[in-house]
């Protein structure tokens, strides 16, 4: 009686594994579908500065390294990825007329090397700039990629720049970055508010994209900004790479009240998952603290540097903190 009761539970036993095993396969299969199905977009890439590296050849698969390039396009077919927005980014300097020069010539040059690439290999991928292109590059089995401009600052105080960004296929634009510009605080500047949220000016950007259709992107921004944002805006806007306050106490961070008057606003979110924006770092670490004092060095060295030169090394230093 013992052995046949021995032998019923292994038999149950294996059989409750199988059916385990089973179901996993079938949440697998059933997760596999749902994402072929969907049209799948990834909202921040930094990836336009490696395609001013001369030796970077997006359309090659690229096994991943350390500081290398998470992105071509036989990887996004691979992880049937649809769409990416490519940023445009450049980092916030001393606001002056010689600083938003070097700037908008950065972000012309980064824009232009993603037209660049695509007309070598318009076979795999294509700039998309509505939401009809994208399904239709999905259709034709080509990757869309869509353009954003990461940081408003080379805008300066021209709203007619705003226009000739939409010209160039930038569908959104995150109005600042690490420190205040002429748009908008910033959530991170170390001086600390100066206008409260939007700025006069701002609040004519956010209008000026609203009437052409680009996206607003309000990553990075203060939180006076946001609410500013949500209640000038007339059209929902995004958070193309921020994560949640409630789980990592950044302020780069969205609370859940700013979570979900996003969600009532019509807008989404996509989460960036870098360890900065999900878990809180040890500041007693010898590791946060040289990190620090290496970020110091080079905010220095952008406020002493006023040529052009020098900014692609401080942009990609500055990309860290994303």
């Amino acid at each position: 009686m013992l052995i046949k009761l021995r032998k019923t539970i292994r038999l149950s036993l294996l059989l409750l594994l199988v059916l385990n095993l089973s179901s996993c396969k079938n949440i697998e299969e059933m997760a596999v579908e749902i994402h072929s199905s969907a049209f799948t977009i990834d909202t921040h890439v930094d990836t336009p500065y490696h395609l001013l590296d001369n030796d970077y050849n997006i359309s090659e698969y690229h096994k991943f390294e350390p500081g290398s390039s998470c992105v071509d396009f036989p990887r996004m077919k691979e992880g049937g990825l649809d769409a990416i927005f490519f940023a445009a980014y450049t980092p916030q300097r001393e606001r002056t007329e010689e600083n938003t020069l070097i700037a908008r010539e950065k972000a012309d040059e980064l824009i232009d090397s993603i037209y660049s690439a695509f007309k070598k290999y318009k076979d795999m991928a294509e700039v998309a700039h509505n939401v009809s292109d994208g399904y239709r590059l999905e259709k034709e089995g080509k990757r869309a990629i869509y353009i954003g401009l990461e940081n408003g600052f080379p805008i300066g105080k021209e709203i007619s720049e705003v226009q000739r960004y939409y010209n160039k296929g930038v569908r959104y634009i995150t109005l600042c970055h690490t420190s205040n510009n002429d748009i908008c605080d910033s959530s991170t500047d170390r001086q600390g508010s100066e206008y409260n949220g939007l700025s006069e000016f701002g609040e004519e950007v956010v209008k000026e994209m609203n009437r052409l259709g680009i996206i607003i992107d309000v990553s990075h921004i203060s939180d006076s900004a946001f609410y500013d944002v949500l209640n000038l805006s007339a059209t929902p806007v995004i958070a193309s790479h921020s994560c949640a306050r409630a789980i990592c106490d950044n302020p780069r961070n969205l609370s859940d009240e700013m979570l979900k008057a996003l969600a009532k606003n019509g807008g989404v979110i996509q989460m960036c998952i870098l360890d900065d924006y999900v878990k809180a770092p040890n500041k007693n670490s010898e590791h946060y603290k040289k990190e620090m004092e290496l970020r110091e060095r080079y905010r220095k060295a952008g406020r002493q540097n006023n040529q052009g030169r020098g900014t692609e090394n401080l942009g990609r230093v500055e990309t860290v903190a994303n």
